[in-house]
Order: structure tokens, then sequence, then C-alpha cells
């Protein structure tokens, strides 16, 4: 499913980058060719869009007795789920020459599950979950490779929040997110992009109870990685000028 999701991503990306400006070399001039207007990238923009996910958790379950003052405990890596996403975004551009500076804001309406299955004597315990929505607040930078082109990175705080198995709590996780994508104009005010992103989520307690002198303790550090396609619609509602591109 990672590959999949990375190589869809990819592809996509390529596929948006190769749009370029051709000029007339045999004898024709500036003047001969026919006006094409140069792109904007300043504006606000309203998108909708998609993608693949996939997590990644980090348990770590820790048995502390107090009198004894013993502590044993396990950590259990690489347990995850899969799935898509819907995306509705939000955001404001501007364009200083050949750059293009901007914020953002997006929620994503996510299907990713996972479960998990122990085998205790003859007994077999399984427990699901899933990542139910995420929203990112964040800015980007990015430079133009050609006049209907953009690539850029992108940082953001993000939110998660997620559906446990009964007895564990439920806390909102929050982290960081990195990424970068390729932006293309498809015409009029209509521009597509391809994005990857990475989200490191912080350390969660998800079971902390004593008992008989006995405290066990359950935490969770998770990561997600996406991969997603966005169309939107963006307009400078206050009419600034075009800065050229050099």
């Amino acid at each position: 499913m990672q590959k999949t999701i990375l190589a869809a991503t990819l592809a996509a990306a390529l596929g948006m980058g190769g749009t370029a400006y051709a000029a007339d070399l045999n004898g024709g001039s500036l003047k001969d060719a026919p006006y094409v207007p140069e792109t904007s990238w300043t504006g606000f923009y309203l998108g909708v869009g998609g993608g693949g996910a996939m997590t990644n958790d980090d348990l770590k379950l820790s048995d502390t007795h107090k009198r004894s003052s013993t502590n044993s405990g396990a950590e259990v890596k690489g347990l995850g789920g899969e799935g898509g996403f819907g995306t509705v975004q939000v955001g404001y551009d501007r364009q200083f020459g050949g750059f293009v500076a901007g914020v953002f804001f997006d929620y994503d309406f996510d299907s990713v599950n996972g479960d998990i299955t122990a085998n205790v004597g003859k007994t077999s315990y399984k427990a699901s979950w899933s990542l139910n929505d995420s929203w990112s607040a964040g800015g980007r930078l990015g430079y133009l490779v050609n006049p209907s082109t953009l690539a850029y990175a992108l940082a953001a705080y993000t939110e998660a929040n997620y559906s446990l198995p009964k007895g564990l709590s439920n806390p909102t996780r929050d982290g960081y997110t990195v990424g970068a994508g390729l932006e293309t104009k498809l015409g009029g005010n209509w521009f597509v992009k391809a994005e990857y992103r990475f989200t490191d989520l912080n350390t969660v307690t998800l079971y902390d109870k004593t008992h008989n002198n006995t405290t066990v303790k359950l935490t969770d550090q998770a990561d997600e990685q996406t991969g997603r396609l966005v169309l939107s619609y963006k307009a400078d509602i206050f009419g600034h000028d075009l800065t050229p591109l050099k």
C-alpha cells in the first residue's frame, strides 16, 4: 500500500510538471508569437480532493510494582493501518517574482483502519481502531519551474482524532506535518496539485491504572504518510497586480 500511495503521487506530480512554454527557433521573434498572458498565483483558493494514507504505531506497555520497585514492560513497533480520505482546503497565496508563499487550512475525512491480534494461551484477542478525521494549518513556499507549474515544500501543525477499543482513553493527538508537491494551472482559475505529506504525532497515554500496588501504563506514538490530489479554484478578490516572472 505504501509503494502504491507514493508511486501514484509521484506519477501525478511528474505528469503535471511537464507543462512548458515553447519558443520559435526558426527565425521568429517575440513580436511574431501570439500573446499568452502570464499565470498569476496570487489569490484565495478553495479546494477538494482525496488520497491514500498509511499509519505506523509504536506501542509501549509498562508494569510497575510500587512496593518492590520492579518494572517490566514490552514494546511493539510497526503496527498500523491504511485506507483513504477526502479533504477540503482553503488558503491564500502571494506571488513574488518566481516565488510563491502562502498559508492554508485543510480538513481530512479519514477512513484509516487497523487491528492487532494477541494470543494468550488458547485464547485469541483482537482489537480494532480507526483514524476518523484530522486537520492541519500551516504554510508553504515554492518556486515556479515555469509560469504554470509550482514546486513547493510545506510545514503545518496537525491534530488527529482516533476511535480506540473500549477501556482505552482516546485523547486528541497533535504534532507536525512536513511535505512537498507540484501544482499546475489547468485553465482559467482552476489548479490541481499532487502532494506527499509525513505527519509525526506526539506520544499519548492510552491506559494508566493502578491495582494491588501495580501500575499498568500503555502509551502510543504514531506517524502518518499520505499522498493526495487536490483540485482548487483560485481568485484574487483584492485585485493585486501580478508581479512579473524574472
